[in-house]
């Protein structure tokens, strides 16, 4: 049996014997006589189950998972309860346990690092999970706003973090995750959406004289590869020449299945550069784009910026998405959403969520339909009716109402001879 006895500066002690007869003490601090009863029972319990060596219930488990981590840790050392990992209790526990089981490609584990840094910056890596609360999520979200982030970045960083805290859920290291009802927001930046016009891509490679980067600017903008990871890995084996096509692999979908690769046109504008490229390479080069040898530069948008302001244009946002961007606009004008979305290698929901746009040639082309000279014709050749007082009869004089109805009640015998004067409603006393 466990006794609660009370200090005389208010503080609550639970005082029991272990199986071994050892006296025992789990100091509680100050806390009221009824929370210090509750844990004395729960206490208990858990003797009881120790020493019948039955588990714990639901409701019992329930609370021991719950416990902070200071009392979890006075109940472990009296052995009641099994000791927390105590690194893998606060966020960088939690973090270097989930990113030494991931496994993503090397450019998504740096995207989720940098969540990492923000979920460091505002708790603090030492933190514990259990003294994140709800509130606490509300506030880390309200505090990226305050910085002036985006909304669709608001929104990818806090599906990342629920996604953290999901795993600790699961792993049972925390009773329930605090993010998840977060509001995560929607991903779509339209704002920063911008379509590169052909002539200024056009500008931009006849101004670039390295052969390398005209094929990245070329197979971005023409081809609609993703780059770096799929422009730098083009080879020249995936130029099939005679028929016009050219083999794309795509890091990004080859772990969903078929989608390890695909196949696109050598559009002219593309062949062009590339043919160009060819002729320009050393004997016996493998990839398209030689320098990078197939392995991907984080630092190419900063590069094609240079080249952009010395071909006399202005940066657009996104670099490289704009240029892909513009590519899966025109396809989406010229083919169907089966062949488009097979060339450029997402799905319809999100080419039309991040990628489509609404070019001036379209506004051109709606209204040359119908010009003005157009209209002005049809005016002429159709004019407006007048209104129609009574109806034509030979000579093309309109005829009056009354004659008309005269003709009327001749021609039905109906109306002449079985209608009475008052018409078919008895008469009313009061006309």
């Amino acid at each position: 049996m466990a006794s609660l006895a009370r200090d005389p500066n208010g503080r609550k002690r639970i005082l029991f014997s272990n199986g071994d007869g050892k006296r025992c003490t789990v100091r509680l601090g100050k806390v009221d006589v009824k929370a210090a009863e509750a844990t004395r029972l729960r206490i208990e319990h858990l003797l009881a189950c120790k020493a019948t060596g039955t588990a714990l219930d639901a409701q019992l488990a329930a609370w021991v998972r719950g416990l902070p981590d200071e009392l979890h840790d006075r109940l472990g050392r009296v052995g009641l309860v099994e000791p927390r990992a105590s690194q893998a209790c606060t966020l960088s526990g939690l973090l270097d346990d989930y990113f030494a089981a991931l496994d993503v490609k090397p450019s998504t584990r740096t995207r989720y690092e940098q969540t990492r840094r923000l979920l460091g910056e505002h708790f603090g890596e030492d933190r514990t999970l259990r003294s994140i609360t709800p509130r606490d999520a509300d506030l880390w979200r309200a505090w990226l706003v305050e910085r002036g982030y985006a909304e669709a970045k608001i929104a990818r960083e806090v599906g990342i973090v629920k996604m953290f805290f999901r795993a600790a859920a699961r792993w049972e290291l925390i009773e329930r995750n605090p993010f998840e009802g977060v509001k995560t927001g929607s991903q779509r930046n339209r704002e920063r959406l911008y379509f590169v016009k052909p002539e200024d891509a056009r500008r931009l490679i006849d101004s670039t004289p390295d052969h390398d980067w005209r094929c990245i600017i070329a197979l971005a903008r023409w081809g609609g590869l993703r780059t770096p990871s799929e422009t730098t890995r083009v080879r020249w084996e995936d130029m099939d020449w005679e028929r016009g096509r050219l083999r794309v692999r795509s890091p990004k979908t080859e772990h969903h299945d078929g989608k390890g690769e695909r196949t696109i046109p050598l559009f002219p504008e593309l062949a062009e550069v590339l043919t160009a490229a060819f002729e320009n390479a050393e004997p016996g080069a493998e990839y398209v784009v030689g320098r990078y040898g197939g392995r991907p530069d984080g630092n190419l948008g900063t590069h094609l910026q240079r080249l952009i302001r010395r071909a006399g244009l202005t940066p657009w946002p996104r670099t490289f998405n704009a240029l892909r961007a513009s590519r899966a606009t025109e396809l989406a004008a010229e083919y169907p959403a089966a062949v488009c979305t097979a060339w450029m290698g997402h799905t319809a929901a999100i080419a039309e969520a991040h990628y489509h746009m609404v070019r001036d040639e379209d506004f051109a082309k709606a209204a040359a339909r119908t010009t003005p000279g157009k209209a002005a014709q049809n005016a002429a050749q159709h004019p407006a009716a007048g209104a129609r007082i009574g109806s034509r009869v030979e000579g093309g004089e309109p005829a009056s109402r009354g004659s008309e109805r005269g003709r009327a009640s001749e021609r039905n015998p109906l109306r002449s001879s079985l209608m009475g004067v008052t018409g078919l409603e008895p008469v009313t006393s009061a006309m």
